[in-house]
C-alpha cells in the first residue's frame, strides 16, 4: 500500500495516487490518482485517497497478510532467492573471474550480503582450492549467515526478560 504525492508543474498535475502491490508483484493490482483540483484542495484529494488506501486494506485483508507469525517487521522486502540475470539462480552468489597480483586468472565464487545500510560484504571461495560443488555451497552458506546476521542485529526484538529485571532491581533497592 502506497499513497505518493504527484506534482508535475509542465503537466498541470498534482495530486495523491494510491497504489496496492500484492506481494512480489511489479504491477499494481489496483491503483487511483486523487486530483487536488477535482477534490477542491490538496487536504481534501489527501482524505480521499486515505479513505481509498483503508478500503483496499479491508478487501485485500492486509494486515492478516502483511503480518507473518514471528516477523519483526512485515513491511521489509524479505530477499528473492532465484533471480533470472543470476546464472547460479540464487541471489548473492556469484561465480566469477579474478585475477591474482601475478596475472594469472582464477575463478570462484562471491558471496555478497549488507552489513550496514547501503555497505555490503564479500566472501570469496576459489573453486581450484574446494572445488565446484564445496565452493559453491560455502558461497550460500556465507550469504545466508552474512544475512542472517544482518537481519537479526537490525530487527531484534526487546528482549521481554529485560524489563521483569529492571523491575526486580528496583525493588531490591
Amino acid at each position: 500500500m502506497t499513497i505518493s504525492r504527484i506534482d508535475q508543474e509542465h503537466k498541470h498535475q498534482h495530486g495523491w495516487w494510491v497504489r496496492y502491490f500484492e506481494y512480489g508483484a511489479k504491477k499494481p493490482n489496483e491503483q487511483k490518482f486523487f486530483s487536488d483540483k477535482m477534490y477542491r484542495g490538496r487536504e481534501f484529494a489527501y482524505a480521499e485517497a486515505k479513505r481509498y488506501d483503508d478500503l483496499l486494506k479491508t478487501k485485500y485483508n492486509y494486515e492478516a497478510r502483511r503480518k507473518p507469525e514471528g516477523s519483526p517487521n512485515p513491511d521489509i522486502r524479505r530477499p528473492k532467492q532465484k533471480n533470472k540475470a543470476n546464472k547460479t539462480g540464487i541471489l548473492g552468489v556469484q561465480r566469477t573471474k579474478r585475477i591474482r597480483p601475478n596475472g594469472s586468472v582464477y575463478e570462484t565464487y562471491v558471496a555478497s550480503y549488507p552489513i550496514a545500510p547501503g555497505k555490503t560484504k564479500l566472501h570469496v571461495f576459489s573453486i581450484s582450492k574446494f572445488g565446484e560443488r564445496i565452493a559453491f555451497r560455502l558461497a550460500i552458506m556465507a550469504r545466508l549467515i552474512g544475512l542472517s546476521t544482518y537481519y537479526d542485529d537490525r530487527y531484534r526484538l526487546k528482549n521481554r526478560f529485560d524489563a521483569d529485571t529492571k523491575v526486580v532491581e528496583a525493588e531490591a533497592k
